[in-house]
């Protein structure tokens, strides 16, 4: 007998909510747990040029599958989508911990992205067919909690696993966790039969792929492995721009495209999009930057420096908790995200003062007051996104909500690893003071790197040579300098990431707030929300 996911009994809505949840934790893990495994990957597979491409594959591949499977969810179900994802993602796993060399290892990161991107999408989705409207703060705030707590316990996880085990178990670990997931989602998420007639936008996605690749290509080597100005860069950037227009063009005319440009002109889902994108810069600035704070400023240790996050995500976690119950009880998300993106500003504003003479109490505050404001931001934009989407379309809403995010994660970094380099390269001198006129330049060109500070090993060996050079009272000034000049870049990035959730506070206030709809959903308005038990 046909029902809708929504008529469920509460029971039965837990079962396949604690399905979705451990979907994604899977996903959502895999973004911190590998991070500690990779020197020592790096050590016994070699290939130390191609170390920024586990990354980099992971990331292409997860945002193109990010914004395909929404529209496939419509089309075909969500429940289909998230059991080929864990498939994916599983196998994906186990081929990545039996690399033998660096290529094998990139490209299983890049088929295990593809299914990281599915589940990511899939999981936020899911919970709009499960929940009513307004019984979905309560369950988004409790995703934003898993979503922080896989950020505290992955890097914890990843180094356990690769001093204790070895690397290659940080990705077999995933396999119970895909196990779990299987089959709670398997036994209680309803299935729901594909409409009479779909069509997939193949040419759509292709031509996402070839905006999107090149995009995020030019956008992480720019600047580091190539000059903004080269014609590697450029080349990368232009192709990006030009199969971008040719992606507008033809979903503007497409009969079921992958992404309906039509949602654009709802309020909601473009201010959301565009806070979210906004918002994601400050997200990463704590995320990237505060460990390197920690560790290169305040002389932390690599665990240490892990550890000091824990104060931010033990705030987004109660905010995104507490938020959520409040909304499914007064009805209303847009005052707990303007109260997020305004303390967001603040807590970056604070974070802009941080130096190597700080209070670490004044910088757990700062850490903490982000994490606050964090916690309504990342899951009540969701909430909103998909309250004010048709119900044919949550999955595609959902998805490009999420696909802005990566999209403006990636910006972000890209801004801010900037920033670091052009600071570092004027201001070194400046920090270093007139010691540093005894300096060679090829030595001033290896402070400019701050990993010497991140490194026990290389800032001993950097520490010798100086006092060899101009004694201890040397050697601890130029380091000293090279920590100021550290703690100034950190300034300004955490500055411009201020000034881009400003941004974001502006965008928000122009967010709509319309009524959650209660105990049923809207009336699905195409036959693609149907849906139907097993």
């Amino acid at each position: 007998m046909p029902r809708e996911a929504t008529s469920l009994n509460e029971q039965e809505k837990v079962f396949a909510f604690i399905g979705v949840l451990g979907v994604l934790f899977l996903a959502s893990l895999n973004l911190t747990v590998v991070g500690p495994a990779m020197p020592r990957v790096i050590a016994e597979l070699g290939g130390l040029q191609y170390y920024a491409w586990a990354f980099i594959g992971y990331s292409l591949t997860s945002t193109l599958a990010v914004l395909v499977s929404g529209k496939l969810s419509d089309l075909y179900g969500r429940k289909p989508l998230i059991l080929v994802g864990i498939g994916v993602f599983a196998i994906g796993s186990v081929l990545t911990g039996f690399a033998q060399n660096m290529l094998e290892l990139i490209l299983a990161r890049g088929f295990q992205g593809i299914g990281g991107g599915m589940l990511m999408s899939m999981a936020f989705t899911t919970i709009g067919d499960i929940f009513t409207p307004l019984e979905r703060g309560r369950y988004q705030g409790y995703t934003g909690a898993v979503w922080g707590l896989s950020s505290v316990v992955g890097p914890l996880v990843g180094g356990f696993l690769t001093d204790h085990v070895g690397w290659r178990w940080v990705f077999f670990v995933n396999l119970p966790f895909a196990a779990a997931a299987l089959w709670v989602i398997t036994r209680y998420l309803p299935a729901r039969r594909a409409p009479a007639v779909s069509r997939v936008d193949y040419l759509g996605g292709v031509l996402l792929a070839m905006a999107v690749v090149p995009l995020l290509l030019g956008l992480t080597w720019g600047g580091s492995t190539y000059p903004w100005g080269s014609w590697q860069t450029l080349a990368l950037l232009g192709t990006a721009a030009v199969f971008g227009m040719f992606f507008v063009g033809w979903e503007r005319r497409a009969a079921d495209p992958l992404l309906d440009f039509r949602l654009f002109k709802n309020p909601t889902f473009l201010v959301a999009n565009l806070a979210g994108f906004l918002n994601t810069a400050g997200m990463y600035a704590a995320i990237l930057y505060l460990p390197l704070y920690m560790q290169s400023v305040r002389q932390a240790s690599a665990s240490g420096s892990g550890i000091a996050l824990t104060p931010l995500m033990l705030g987004l976690i109660t905010t995104s908790t507490l938020a959520g119950q409040m909304v499914s009880r007064t009805g209303r998300y847009k005052p707990y995200i303007l109260a997020g993106s305004a303390a967001m500003v603040v807590a970056l504003g604070l974070t802009s003062l941080l130096n190597p003479e700080t209070p670490l109490w004044l910088a757990f505050a700062a850490m903490v007051l982000l994490g606050l404001a964090l916690g309504p931001i990342n899951s009540l934009l969701t909430l909103a996104v998909q309250n004010a989407a048709p119900r044919a379309e949550l999955g595609m809403a959902t998805s490009a909500n999420q696909f802005f995010r990566q999209i403006g994660s990636t910006v972000a970094a890209t801004i801010f690893g900037s920033l670091m380099s052009t600071y570092l390269s004027h201001h070194l001198l400046e920090h270093l003071g007139p010691s540093a006129r005894q300096l060679p330049a090829t030595a001033i060109a290896k402070l400019a790197n701050p990993e010497i500070l991140n490194s026990p090993e290389a800032l001993e060996r950097t520490q010798a040579a100086l006092t060899r050079l101009g004694g201890p009272g040397f050697a601890q000034t130029i380091v000293h300098g090279l920590r100021l000049t550290v703690s100034g870049a950190l300034s300004e990035i955490f500055l411009v990431a201020a000034g881009l959730s400003l941004l974001a506070l502006l965008v928000v206030v122009q967010l709509p707030q319309l009524e959650l709809r209660g105990s049923r959903p809207a009336p699905a308005a195409h036959p693609a929300s149907s849906a139907a038990d097993d």
